[in-house]
């Protein structure tokens, strides 16, 4: 047994430390898409003349919008994690 044979404890541990990576880079590009997609949606559905503020029904539609959105993202990432935990 030389020095760099890993126990089957560190193996595990390295293993555990890269999936624990991987999903905190998921979770961020998961984010960062909810994002982009709500701010694309909603800035097409309720911005007409862009401008450098929002007038009061602007600023009424993106909310609906950002929070019809944000609803419905909710539901289908629940379904989705269920699919994945029953396979």
């Amino acid at each position: 047994s030389t020095s760099s044979t890993l126990t089957p404890v560190q193996s595990q541990q390295i293993k555990d430390k890269i999936k624990q990576q991987i999903a905190t880079e998921m979770a961020t590009a998961y984010a960062t898409n909810l994002v982009n997609s709500l701010t694309e949606n909603c800035f097409e559905k309720c911005v007409f003349q862009p401008s450098n503020n929002l007038n009061s029904v602007e600023s009424k539609c993106i909310d609906d919008c950002a929070s019809k959105f944000m609803r419905t993202w909710n539901v289908i990432s629940k379904a989705y994690i269920s699919r994945i935990n029953s396979n």
